[in-house]
């Protein structure tokens, strides 16, 4: 099981809009797809950033479905961040393994 993660951070001044878009349009979307065993916003309480920090991640069986979100939704993510947010929302992707869940 690997936990696919994308990290944003925000600036304060799109705050509200970019977490409305997250909650009510991109998570229901991706939820929809059944892509991944489940999907998660988070928001980051002691980041060390300015602004404010948000995760969002995905719990995926394997790397097709990781090859799969990124070929469709991951690009609606970068479309949406240039289009509307340039330079004020940065993002960067990190995979971890799963070694054990209890």
């Amino acid at each position: 099981m690997i936990l696919y993660n994308i990290t944003f951070l925000v600036n304060e001044d799109i705050d509200a809009e970019f977490t409305a878009w997250i909650q009510y349009d991109f998570l229901p979307k991706l939820a929809n797809e059944a892509i991944f065993k489940g999907q998660s916003f988070l928001k980051v309480l002691d980041s060390p950033n300015e602004g404010e920090t948000y995760s969002l991640q995905m719990m995926s069986p394997g790397e097709q479905e990781i090859e799969i979100f990124k070929s469709g939704f991951f690009k609606r993510i970068q479309e949406k961040t240039s289009q509307h947010w340039e330079g004020r929302l940065y993002l960067f992707e990190s995979k971890m393994k799963y070694i054990a869940f209890h």
